[in-house]
């Protein structure tokens, strides 16, 4: 495929969600460039609206939508950030949302999703998807896939906006689950630049872009533990997966001892509050699964901060 000038539409994007979004720090982490006799950056999103990237692609969607379909809503099955994001967009917007979650979820999840104006709906871990699709057909709401559509991805690109107006001639590291945040940073990087990479990192025990890529098609895998909770997907997007086949320079993985690691690291002696998904990147570099030199710039993209320092500690001192 052509992507020379989809770069375009992100910007487009930006321009569309700049005013209901925070533009997020992007800092030195000193430690860990000490550490690793190199520069790291970080690109904050725990400190976006919502603490999460997700936020970006969800606004992105809705403000897509034409008046009718913003009168009738949206819907979308999550547990995680993109379900509080699209809950979060709506009650900007003051428009109709629901969100289909998993019996699994907490009494806690589900009240601060109310909490935000939104209609919660509880289904089954297996049939969450289904049961949303069913209230698109039945009740005329627009579903918004969490990674899987086109304007979500251009949203999440956004953060590539940012970082390459500050900085070019680097290593953009991203946490990898279905695939809607690297395409839309892929996407832009490749249209603008050639001096940047893009490198996707995914739990070895849910390595469904590894998997696939080697396959040279779509393939599912049997979802393994891991600490990174948010980047579960069992497989790639159908949309998304030609982008991220395309434009990602390399995917690699990352395991649950080097991630305990980078989350060490992050919260101790850089003093940042994130979701284990998103000290995956670190975690591969730690690893020694990236390649890098002493002039080298690393970017890591750190997704979300939707987590206690309880739930942190627990996880680095067992």
């Amino acid at each position: 495929m052509d992507y020379r000038n989809d770069y375009k539409k992100i910007i487009k994007a930006r321009e569309n969600i700049r005013d209901f979004i925070y533009e997020t720090p992007l800092i030195r982490l000193n430690h860990i460039s000490e550490l690793l006799n190199t520069s790291v950056y970080a690109k904050l999103e725990n400190m976006q609206k919502t603490n999460s990237f997700k936020i970006r692609g969800a606004l992105n969607k809705i403000r897509s939508l034409d008046e009718e379909s913003l009168k009738k809503g949206v819907v979308t099955a999550s547990s995680g950030n993109h379900g509080k994001a699209i809950a979060t967009c709506a009650k900007m917007l003051g428009i109709p949302a629901t969100i289909v979650l998993p019996d699994t979820s907490t009494e806690t999840k589900r009240q601060m999703i109310r909490d935000l104006g939104a209609e919660i709906v509880i289904s089954t871990v297996e049939e969450r998807f289904k049961t949303a699709k069913e209230i698109e057909e039945k009740e005329g709401k627009t579903f918004i896939h969490p990674f899987d559509d086109i304007e979500v991805s251009r949203g999440q690109g956004t953060i590539a906006v940012e970082i390459l107006n500050k900085m070019d001639h680097q290593k953009i590291i991203v946490p990898v689950g279905g695939g809607g945040l690297i395409s839309g940073i892929a996407t832009y990087v490749k249209g603008v630049t050639r001096w940047t990479e893009v490198i996707g990192v995914e739990p070895e025990n849910v390595a469904r872009y590894s998997k696939s890529i080697e396959a040279g098609e779509i393939s599912d895998v049997i979802r393994g533990d891991t600490l990174a909770d948010g980047l579960l997907s069992v497989r790639p997007g159908e949309i998304v997966y030609p982008i991220v086949r395309d434009l990602v320079d390399e995917i690699v993985t990352s395991n649950d001892k080097s991630i305990k690691k980078a989350l060490n690291l992050l919260y101790n002696r850089e003093k940042l509050i994130v979701e284990p998904s998103s000290a995956i990147g670190l975690a591969a570099i730690l690893e020694g699964k990236i390649d890098y030199n002493e002039r080298d710039k690393l970017v890591l993209i750190i997704t979300g901060g939707n987590v206690s320092t309880a739930a942190i500690e627990d996880i680095i001192n067992p």
